[in-house]
């Protein structure tokens, strides 16, 4: 019994180094080559132009501070996603890795000739490709547009990326979207999926602002911000879908009035026009105070949308006088931001309806309970009817003093 023991330990000795010899051989961190971003675009003759963003190995230990030197941008004309990536890894020295890849880019040109479906399916199916990953539409080719992406305040091109949405939580100009969001959307007969909508800001690209008109910082798109600097990729506004095909965009400001019906705004600044000083405007910092309550009711077979919204709004800036801010003047900020966010949202809700034809906001859940069986909420056909909708907005702004200068 003694011998046989001893067999079997010296046998299992021999398997577990056996096995510990191929998993080194083959998940070796040096053995690998890691994307941190990938993107699709049209290439010539009808096929892809796919781009994977590699992660350099001296960026893995954080001794890189740039795009230039922490990863490599390698393109491919091909027929598929996955002809791409096997010849990718013919090209390589390493073996290609999907597992750490944050951003998948699409080019809008791609996106609004042959839609996203064809390579949804494929990447929601691949084991290597994580579901949280960011959908990006971009609007320059999606080559151009990984290698602009510029890591200044990270040392890692995947940490940038996993970052960069973020700041939907304090701008409120984009929202953090992914993969599963983007497909589960577009896998219901009651919603329109949307994407991120991203640029390379340039000289050229940039719009020239109008200090005349309230609110024009929040009237841009990505690529479109006078911020003078190198050029750089920025996220702002949102890539709006009818199915998997895009019909349009929205500004930073529009994309507020998006978080704000969804219930997903966390904080934004906007600036209004000032009850006081005819041309001037007062900045404030808003917060959803309650969740928005929408009802979609049928009105001889009309949608008739309406919605309840309760924000809170703090004063962080202003011109004129501080005497202005006493009760009663704090009550007719309120209005003011009453009317101009009712007016907003609007004409954001309008654009939806009447120019894009899509219903981003998912009203088609609230129709549902309006029909007895499926089948007759099929025939209404919502995707359709959507664009016949009439809205209405209530909007009730609480405003506080940023320097609590209030009389009693």
């Amino acid at each position: 019994m003694s011998k046989l023991r001893i067999l079997l330990v010296l046998l299992m000795i021999v398997v577990l180094l056996a096995l510990s010899s191929f998993w080194s051989r083959s998940s070796n961190i040096d053995n690998l080559a890691y994307v941190v971003g990938m993107g699709i675009d049209v290439g010539e003759n009808n096929n892809l132009l796919v781009s994977f963003q590699i992660s350099l190995p001296n960026s893995i230990s954080g001794e890189s501070g740039g795009q230039s030197d922490s990863s490599i941008v390698n393109s491919i004309e091909c027929t598929s996603i996955e002809a791409g990536l096997n010849l990718l890894n013919s090209y390589v020295s390493k073996q290609v890795n999907l597992s750490h890849c944050k951003v998948i880019v699409f080019s809008e040109k791609l996106a609004a000739s042959k839609g996203l479906s064809p390579y949804l399916f494929t990447l929601i199916d691949d084991v290597q490709i994580r579901p949280d990953c960011n959908i990006i539409i971009s609007r320059c080719d999606s080559a151009y547009f990984l290698e602009n992406s510029k890591p200044v305040l990270e040392k890692l091109s995947s940490k940038y990326y996993e970052i960069t949405p973020s700041s939907s939580d304090y701008t409120g100009y984009t929202q953090n979207l992914t993969l599963n969001q983007f497909f589960y959307t577009l896998n219901t007969c009651i919603a329109n999926p949307i994407a991120i909508l991203g640029g390379v800001n340039t000289p050229s690209s940039q719009e020239t602002p109008n200090s005349n008109h309230i609110g024009q910082d929040g009237s841009y798109k990505a690529n479109e911000t006078p911020i003078d600097s190198e050029p750089h990729i920025e996220n702002i506004g949102l890539a709006v879908f009818k199915e998997d095909i895009l019909v349009g965009e929205l500004s930073g400001f529009e994309t507020v009035c998006h978080l704000i019906i969804s219930n997903e705004l966390n904080t934004c600044t906007i600036s209004i026009p000032s009850p006081f000083v005819t041309g001037e405007s007062i900045d404030l910092r808003v917060t959803q105070k309650q969740k928005t309550k929408s009802e979609v009711n049928l009105i001889n077979g009309t949608p008739y949308i309406s919605c309840k919204i309760a924000l809170e709004a703090r004063i962080i800036s202003m011109t004129g006088n501080d005497e202005f801010i006493n009760t009663e003047n704090i009550h007719r900020i309120e209005e003011y931001a009453n009317s101009y966010m009712k007016y907003e949202i609007l004409q954001y809700l309008g654009k939806t309806a009447r120019e894009f034809g899509t219903d981003i906001d998912k009203f088609g859940k609230k129709l549902v309970a309006s029909f007895l069986y499926k089948k007759d909420l099929d025939e209404f056909n919502w995707d359709y009817n959507y664009k016949n909708s009439f809205f209405n907005a209530e909007v009730n702004t609480t405003v506080v003093s940023g320097n609590l200068l209030m009389e009693n």
